[in-house]
């Protein structure tokens, strides 16, 4: 797979026909891999190139919303994984206020050399969005043909999949939610000095700040997973200000590896998030905080046993 900025590339970096998937693909869930696999399956029986065309941040929508569910870094994994060959990343400011004729002809047809597209049923694109996906169908039937794929809308339950259900989710605590959509939700930040309370404490801990593009889940205590190398470690992790031991107000994590020792200052560990356990709250005393860890802490092994 190939990774290309469209704010550096030539004219000509995708010499090929393709087919490109449109999205933002934030969270890369069910119904964004159904973007994928078609534009995938189209590319691959035309014998021609795949493309993913999606964003380097968010868009903010209509309710102000721009915490994401992946990073760029995590969205490229994600992406990769459904055999995609190219990933072309725009910057949304340098398109937005691009007509959808504009748009067709100098990024789908002119930078991408899309002969196809695949979308979902509510794609957006041009100035203010608007158009959809019904206007691509034309723009390509009347430039020269070429067929667009419109995903279906999936639902569970009464839920539409999409990513400000996701967001939605996450703010709430529901990260177990996630896994019925096709995603998660984890961070993946280096390890910062922290007051080391809980290592005096017998139970070391290591600190973190998730990146500012990202959504903060709701404060409280998870069951986790650790990362570290090639090795995967159950934890406990506290979103939070931490309230017992500090007053500035800060949100960060912090995380005991259940079965881990070792020195992880300046490492980035990726935390990867699976259940909601309690809100977050103050204790009379650091030995009642550290006591209610330990429990936390139980029930972690059980819920991966």
């Amino acid at each position: 797979m190939r990774i290309i900025n469209l704010k550096t590339m030539a004219s000509d970096e995708i010499s090929c026909p393709s087919v490109v998937a449109l999205g933002t693909f934030d969270g890369c869930h069910m119904a964004h891999k159904e973007i994928l696999k078609n534009a995938f399956l189209l590319a691959r029986k035309n014998g021609i190139a795949s493309v993913a065309y999606t964003f380097d941040s968010v868009p903010k929508a209509k309710n102000g919303d721009t915490g994401a569910i992946y990073t760029i870094e995590e969205k490229i994994k994600a992406i990769k994984k459904m055999g995609i060959d190219y990933i072309a990343i725009d910057t949304f400011d340098d398109v937005k206020n691009l007509s959808p004729e504009e748009f067709f002809f100098k990024v789908l047809r002119g930078t991408l050399n899309a002969s196809c597209a695949s979308c979902g049923y509510n794609y957006k694109f041009g100035k203010g969005a608007s158009a959809g996906a019904n206007e691509l169908k034309e723009l390509f039937l009347e430039n020269g043909g070429g067929s667009v794929v419109i995903s279906d809308k999936i639902t569970l339950g009464e839920n539409t999949v999409s990513s400000t259900l996701i967001r939605d989710l996450i703010r709430e605590g529901e990260v177990e939610a996630l896994f019925s959509l096709g995603t998660n939700y984890s961070v993946y930040a280096p390890v910062v000095e922290g007051k080391h309370l809980a290592t005096k404490m017998g139970l070391p801990t290591i600190n973190q700040y998730i990146p500012k593009e990202k959504a903060v889940p709701k404060l409280g205590v998870y069951i986790t997973e650790c990362e570290i190398g090639e090795d995967v470690y159950p934890s406990v992790t506290n979103v939070g200000v931490r309230p017992t031991t500090d007053n500035n107000g800060e949100v960060n994590m912090e995380t005991h590896i259940i079965g881990y020792r070792g020195y992880l200052y300046g490492s980035s560990i990726r935390v990867n998030f699976y259940k909601y356990l309690r809100g977050e709250k103050k204790f009379s005393s650091q030995e009642e905080l550290f006591e209610e860890i330990e429990k936390n802490k139980e029930e972690a092994v059980k819920y991966f046993k």
